[in-house]
């Protein structure tokens, strides 16, 4: 089971328990909203076409490389964009850092947080600023950098920025309708919230998706968002990448190879299963926390597994990759996979936006 979509009578009984502070929490969220809607608090607007990329539930729906994929269409459509994130477990304690002025000047990516040091290198022609005030940190951008197009990295709940478009991801994996808000559940807001949105992407799709249930999802979220269009989307892996070498590789070098697979994200399973579905031997994992900085003890410790397991080499994910430096994996044969986002239908992309008008 996935936390927030109980399988059995104790999992459902713990959901119950927490209900109550659910309740209360829904409420808390309820009335903030209503705050900035009925104009009791401010909402900033910026001379820039502003998009969030958001969730309804906690993590794991795939908005980095969904976030990845529109700065770079926004880029080539010759826009000059900005990437605005929280820097989540960043270890700068500045107000904001620029992670990226889009002319090949960087910050650390301890600085910058992880995804936001991800984002910046596979989008170098694009403003990357971390921060907890997006007013603030859109300001800069439009300011100080002349940027018309501004994405919000996890912006959903951020009311204080107005915006032009949201869009929110769901996995496919997920089940919404049996959710429940936070704490007994992974649900930031309730799904009528899904209203506010513009476009629902449906992300994760397998290549051998279960039709009824993807029109079951697409049902439930028609039902609490009839103005949104529904797109989907898969995250497809096309190369690899040593971690001390930025030399590509064809993936099919993993094929019939016993592999390790370690990650540090909200869903180490869909890490697992996309790489069974590639047809690639997993024969032990090692998971950490979300967005957890490795160490070399970190580092001896999979290596260790490697030498109890068959494993000949170590497989992470890009966004794992940016927090281990080559020196805390000397000699080790880690891989990188590299992620691209593979849309089906209509979504998002600055040709459509043009032509409804919205941008």
């Amino acid at each position: 089971m996935s936390w927030g979509n109980p399988s059995d009578s104790l999992e459902k009984l713990g959901q119950v328990a927490l209900a109550p502070i659910s309740f209360f929490y829904g409420l808390g969220i309820t009335i903030r909203g209503l705050a900035y809607q009925l104009g009791l608090q401010k909402r900033v607007k910026l001379p820039a076409f502003v998009v969030s990329v958001g969730n309804i539930t906690v993590g794991g729906t795939g908005k980095t490389p969904v976030v990845i994929d529109l700065a770079k269409r926004f880029t080539d459509a010759g826009y000059k964009v900005a990437v605005l994130s929280r820097g989540y477990k960043r270890k700068s304690q500045d107000a904001y850092v620029v992670v990226s002025d889009g002319q090949g000047n960087f910050a650390s990516c301890e600085n910058s947080g992880d995804e936001p040091y991800l984002i910046a290198k596979s989008v170098p022609k694009s403003v990357v600023i971390v921060g907890s005030k997006r007013v603030e940190t859109g300001r800069i951008a439009c300011e100080k950098f002349g940027c018309n197009v501004i994405l919000l990295d996890d912006g959903f709940q951020h009311w204080a920025l107005a915006r032009d478009l949201d869009i929110v991801l769901i996995d496919y994996y997920d089940n919404p309708e049996n959710d429940a808000l936070l704490p007994a559940g992974r649900l930031r807001e309730n799904l009528d919230a899904l209203n506010r949105a513009k476009y629902v992407v449906i992300t994760k799709v397998p290549d051998d998706a279960d039709e009824d249930k993807l029109t079951n999802l697409k049902e439930q979220i028609a039902h609490h968002a009839p103005q949104a269009k529904i797109a989907t989307c898969s995250f497809v892996y096309k190369s690899l990448a040593k971690i001390d070498d930025s030399h590509e590789h064809k993936l099919e070098e993993l094929k019939d190879k016993p592999v390790l697979a370690f990650s540090a994200i909200a869903r180490p399973q869909s890490f697992i299963t996309s790489l069974e579905g590639l047809g690639i031997t997993v024969v032990a994992e090692v998971d950490f926390p979300d967005h957890h900085w490795f160490s070399a003890d970190d580092m001896k410790a999979i290596s260790g597994e490697m030498k109890d397991s068959t494993a000949i080499l170590a497989v992470t994910t890009a966004k794992d990759a940016v927090r281990i430096t080559p020196e805390l994996a000397p000699d080790m044969p880690v891989y990188v996979l590299n992620l691209e986002t593979a849309w089906q239908g209509d979504y998002p992309k600055p040709e459509n936006l043009r032509q409804s008008g919205a941008l």
